[in-house]
């Protein structure tokens, strides 16, 4: 599967939206279900023991279908997640779920707090099933190198874009052992690991700074 569930975006995703909260799948970024905070995967895990990130070394070497999700600017990639997130939505209301909260902006929406255990287990288990029904559109794609050293470049812009706003970032890896984590499916570098540990942040300040500096 494309996307590798990377702790960074599961504090963003519960900074953004408590209780139960579940997040679409994006294509550099994606959820880590933790109980401690009861926060719903939706979707498949590498870290779990489902299939990792597929990486080939050129773009020639991609299904066609990979190739056109690549060429897609970073917002039409959004708004095509944003529109299976959408039908996701839809398919928990109709469960008869109440979304508390909807974040199309940063891919998020968080369901009605429970707190009975069995009801809880219930919430995550229809999360899981109108996940699959609506699966991500960038779900098992294929990635090439050219497109890892993309994200790479990107998390570089945002890392200036942080430091200007007076977070502290830690130095990058070399370009090569970014790829090398990648492909072989370990934790990659991210900027927004630091952004995460600033503990002098309101939610508001927050919120701006991941307006001005987005993750993806």
């Amino acid at each position: 599967m494309l996307l590798k569930r990377r702790v960074v975006s599961a504090l963003l995703c519960a900074f953004l939206a408590l209780s139960i909260a579940g997040c679409a799948n994006t294509s550099t970024q994606g959820l880590l279900g933790s109980a401690e905070s009861v926060k719903v995967e939706t979707g498949k895990s590498s870290e779990s023991g489902s299939n990792a990130t597929v990486v080939v070394e050129s773009r020639d070497e991609q299904p066609e279908a990979s190739r056109q999700w690549f060429a897609l600017s970073r917002e039409e990639r959004r708004e095509k997640i944003r529109e299976a997130m959408k039908h996701e939505i839809s398919c928990l209301e109709d469960k008869g779920w109440k979304i508390e909260k909807v974040d199309l902006k940063d891919l998020g929406y968080t369901v009605e707090p429970q707190e009975d255990p069995a009801m809880r287990t219930q919430v995550a288990a229809d999360i899981n099933e109108c996940n699959a029904l609506n699966p991500s559109p960038d779900a098992d794609i294929v990635m090439s190198v050219a497109d890892i050293e993309d994200i790479y470049n990107y998390n570089l812009n945002v890392r200036d874009c942080l430091e200007k706003e007076g977070i502290a970032v830690t130095t990058p890896p070399t370009k090569q052992k970014y790829i090398d984590d990648f492909r072989n499916d370990r934790v990659t570098w991210s900027p927004y690991t630091d952004l995460m540990n600033a503990s002098d942040l309101t939610a508001d300040r927050f919120r701006e700074i991941t307006e001005k500096c987005p993750q993806w």
